[in-house]
């Protein structure tokens, strides 16, 4: 396996490495592709996609056990059946 093989697919043919941080306006700290944003942006719409970036936001900020997720890709944060969509869902 080459080299460039490696740094594509992750160590020895993993999983992929994520692109480059996808620039969300107003966001500062979730990461996500640009492609997993359109994925998102597709299944909850815009307006509960930005208020779970909101929620998401400031849970990374604020809390210590979300420190360990900063610098991460946060797309496993926003399963259907998770908190921070259920809870951008019942915030008005």
């Amino acid at each position: 396996m080459s080299g460039t093989a490696s740094i594509q697919n992750g160590r020895k043919g993993g999983r992929p490495k994520y692109s480059a941080k996808f620039e969300i306006p107003g966001i500062n700290l979730v990461i996500l592709t640009e492609t997993q944003y359109n994925s998102l942006l597709e299944k909850y719409g815009y307006d509960l996609l930005k208020k779970a970036l909101l929620i998401l936001e400031s849970w990374l900020e604020s809390s210590p056990v979300g420190e360990k997720y900063i610098g991460k890709n946060n797309y496993g944060h926003f399963r259907s059946d998770g908190w921070v969509i259920n809870t951008a869902k019942f915030k008005n």
